[in-house]
């Protein structure tokens, strides 16, 4: 950000929302990451469910996000969060013309696993089209930094865990992404949580499964602060 524009209050981050199960995750996150801000919630919970119908995103798709985006930033927001990962690409396409720091839902998250340099990651989520769609994205971002270009990505979809993320099941939720991970314990070095709803899990799941456990709300509210506050911010 324009050192000349830097907010003078509390920055406001807006966060874009798709699902209601992922409010709560990205409130908790920034309020610990970036205690500094001002949380701004919007919502189109049709997002998901549209995209999912249309076999993924269409222009039509992009352009209703980017509305949104735009919608923010007019009113406002010092910062942007998706909380949706399939809507990652509008954000690469918006924040090319805009000073407001704009960061996709699991952008950061990517990062990490990239920057650990693991041997192998199992990547859970809780629908096949996200599940994939994160696969693809996450491999990219691998095999374009040397150091993880060889890192092997799984996708497992934990099925059951839109119902049980739906009802605030919190228990039964760590139990079943834990009982879908560990058949393939053996095999990865670390699990990675593709959503923000799957948040409120992790470290339960970590416990039990014994090996670490990554998800995206902590460290997108971190790199947001280190954005609009400066470097200051420590990683989570």
């Amino acid at each position: 950000m324009d050192p000349s524009k830097q907010p003078t209050g509390a920055p406001t981050v807006a966060v874009i929302n798709a699902t209601a199960a992922s409010v709560a995750p990205a409130k908790a996150a920034l309020a610990e990451g970036f205690p500094e801000a001002t949380v701004w919630s919007l919502m189109d919970d049709r997002l998901i469910s549209d995209a999912e119908a249309a076999g993924g995103l269409t222009p039509e798709l992009s352009a209703r996000m980017a509305s949104l985006i735009d919608y923010a930033v007019k009113g406002g927001a010092d910062a942007v969060l998706l909380s949706c990962s399939m809507y990652g690409p509008v954000v690469q396409q918006e924040r090319r013309g805009s000073d407001v720091p704009m960061l996709s839902a699991d952008e950061e998250l990517f990062t990490e696993v990239a920057r650990r340099g693991y041997r192998s990651v199992l990547l859970l989520g809780p629908l096949p089209p996200a599940v994939q769609d994160s696969v693809d994205r996450l491999r990219a971002v691998l095999a374009a930094t040397p150091a993880s270009a060889t890192t092997v990505v799984v996708g497992e979809v934990a099925t059951g865990a839109h119902a049980l993320v739906a009802s605030g099941d919190l228990q039964g939720l760590e139990r079943l992404l834990a009982a879908t991970a560990t058949p393939h314990l053996e095999d990865v070095d670390a699990v990675v949580l593709g959503n923000f709803s799957l948040a409120p899990a992790r470290e339960g799941v970590e416990r039990s499964l014994g090996k670490p456990v990554l998800s995206p709300p902590l460290l997108a509210a971190a790199q947001l602060r280190a954005r609009v506050v400066g470097n200051e911010s420590v990683r989570p």
